[in-house]
């Protein structure tokens, strides 16, 4: 049995939960509830309730009864399945296919990733407060954001050319490798380079901007930030920055419409379950009765002899 309570998205709790549908799905034992789609490249729920009832609570989770739908769903959103329109219970991923049990290694490497992401967008939040914190005497001194210049230029180009200007370098600088950039006065900076670098940025939106071009904090003494693309002397790099941004909205996009898809068909599939276990209580409840009018009808016989 699978415990997702315990190390809740960990490495190995993810390893299990893919490693587990795989089985199950692929069980031939099982094909009457769930199978592989004749394509192989999906699998189809073909029997809800005794999914419901016998594989999802035998092999998948160790939660209470009324949380294993909302947990099974909720994997599936973290490790990218999709709802197949066709009508049926059926999911995808291009990473879970008939036969190519390798491919689920993919899946791993891809959810990992998203934690490590996750990680990093944590450790961004904590550096935005605990700077806000050591320049909030200089910012509520400064005037409006509108009193500054505009610029149209992309973020990552306007950093670029802050971190390039060497009569700069004691506020803000390119470290000595070349490959990240150090703050090494915050409240200069926010007095006076942050507000010529835009009129509409503050620290939090600074920060924002970071993460969401892929920046991370590498130095817990220090405020030195990194990306891959972007290094001294090599502007030209700073477009591919921009180029991911753009790929990452497009992914964003994507995955919303996926947990749409997918928020919605597991809302459907917890009615469809509660249809089918009350009109079994329905039922049950009917043949008590029954049973109990036959036995008042024998006991009955039984008074007239």
């Amino acid at each position: 049995m699978l415990n997702m309570n315990e190390n809740e998205g960990s490495s190995t709790s993810i390893s299990n939960f893919i490693t587990t549908i795989y089985d199950m799905v692929d069980d031939l034992s099982s094909d009457s509830i769930i199978s592989w789609s004749q394509s192989g490249k999906s699998f189809i729920i073909w029997n809800p309730e005794e999914f419901y009832n016998n594989l999802l609570q035998r092999f998948c989770f160790n939660f209470k009864a009324n949380t294993n739908l909302n947990c099974f769903f909720s994997y599936l959103d973290t490790h990218g399945f999709r709802k197949v329109d066709s009508g049926k219970w059926e999911f995808a991923n291009d990473n879970f296919v008939g036969g190519q049990r390798h491919l689920i290694n993919n899946i791993i490497s891809c959810v990992i990733e998203q934690m490590v992401l996750y990680d990093q967008s944590m450790d961004m939040f904590k550096a935005r407060k605990l700077f806000a914190q050591q320049v909030k005497e200089v910012e509520d001194q400064l005037p409006p954001h509108n009193s500054y210049p505009k610029s149209k230029r992309p973020f990552p180009t306007k950093l670029y050319e802050m971190v390039d200007d060497p009569s700069s370098d004691a506020i803000i600088s390119w470290s000595q490798s070349g490959r990240s950039f150090i703050i090494w006065n915050p409240k200069e900076f926010c007095k006076d380079l942050l507000r010529r670098f835009s009129n509409t940025l503050h620290i939090p939106l600074f920060f924002h901007k970071l993460e969401r071009f892929g920046f991370k904090k590498i130095d817990l003494k220090k405020w030195e930030f990194a990306n891959d693309n972007f290094v001294r002397d090599q502007r030209h790099l700073v477009e591919i920055i921009i180029s991911n941004e753009k790929e990452k909205i497009d992914q964003l996009r994507k995955r919303y419409d996926r947990q749409k898809k997918l928020g919605e068909a597991r809302e459907l599939f917890k009615l469809q379950i509660e249809e089918m276990l009350d009109m079994r209580k329905k039922m049950k409840k009917a043949k008590e009765v029954k049973e109990q009018e036959v036995r008042l009808q024998h006991h009955i016989g039984l008074c007239k002899l």
